[in-house]
């Protein structure tokens, strides 16, 4: 019994593995507020880190994939990517175990193209150095566009990237959005 309770002392209690995903600029996004009108103009270089913490008990090939949206734009959730947007680009990384790794986002407008009647419009970037384009997507009066970054992980058993993280059978999607007027 002496060894019993001795064995259940000593045992770390269980865990659950996870992957953190966080966007950051060199002040942390401290002046960002959801909804609260972030507007770029065009030429200004916005500097962010995307940020992955690995605690899933081995190293992780992971893939952001990034994606322009807007008002109307459906969200990704907890099981389900968003589907029918093409990325704007992907990034790929492998972070250790226990590790905490950064990976550089810059990006800047290059030119908002605007209607003839100047309702619709739609933006080329420059995004780590490539050139993107918004389009299709487009926002009334360059208001409510956004950036969408979901984290796929690397599945040995299907040997490709999977939405999200975890086994074949159990997994947990992950994203992130920053909302931006041009």
């Amino acid at each position: 019994m002496f060894s019993s309770v001795a064995f259940y002392i000593n045992s770390a209690g269980p865990s659950q593995p996870f992957m953190g995903f966080g966007i950051y600029s060199p002040e942390g996004l401290r002046d960002y507020i959801p909804n609260a009108n972030l507007t770029v103009p065009v030429g200004q270089t916005m500097n962010w880190y995307l940020t992955l913490t690995n605690d899933m008990g081995s190293a992780q090939f992971v893939q952001i994939v990034v994606r322009m949206g807007n008002l109307t734009t459906p969200s990704p959730n907890a099981t389900t990517p968003l589907t029918g947007y093409a990325p704007l680009l992907s990034l790929q990384q492998f972070v250790g175990d226990g590790e905490t790794t950064k990976i550089p986002f810059t990006w800047n407008l290059q030119v908002v193209n605007e209607s003839a009647n100047n309702s619709t419009v739609f933006l080329a970037m420059l995004v780590n150095g490539q050139a993107v384009s918004s389009e299709p997507i487009f926002a009334l009066h360059g208001q409510n566009f956004r950036l969408i970054f979901e984290l796929w992980t690397f599945n040995s058993e299907t040997n490709g990237f999977l939405y999200g993280y975890g086994s074949s059978s159990s997994r947990t999607g992950c994203w992130l959005q920053v909302w931006f007027n041009a």
